[in-house]
């Protein structure tokens, strides 16, 4: 019953603040889980799509990003073991198209794939 008071009594901004305050030091504190591969844009050119394919005996799936500007990265995350390898196609903004198979091997669970025609 205290403590419904002392928060009755607060002001509402000073609630929202300690709920904002709560979630930034949860979200700091939580461990990365899954495996969330980097990609890297190093070409001078934008990447207008990354499509990767990946599955196992149970299932396949599909996923696609958009629009990433020279110079940027983005991290993706994927429903997918690490080392088992994926397939990935790429984009460039000239027309250009890039497939390949990548991190067939590698069990790092936060790879960095630098992606230049």
């Amino acid at each position: 019953m205290t403590l419904f008071i002392e928060l009755k009594t607060m002001s509402r901004k000073t609630l929202l603040l300690l709920l904002i305050a709560g979630g930034v030091i949860g979200y700091a504190l939580a461990p990365d889980e899954g495996f969330g591969v980097r990609f890297e844009n190093r070409s001078a050119q934008m990447i207008t799509a990354i499509k990767l394919d990946f599955g196992s005996a149970d299932g396949q799936s599909s996923l696609q990003t958009f629009r990433l500007a020279s110079g940027e990265f983005r991290t993706l995350f994927l429903n997918h073991p690490p080392g088992a390898g994926f397939n990935v196609q790429v984009f460039y903004a000239d027309g250009q198209k890039r497939e390949f198979c990548a991190l067939k091997g590698n069990k790092d669970v936060r790879p960095t794939l630098i992606l230049q025609p």
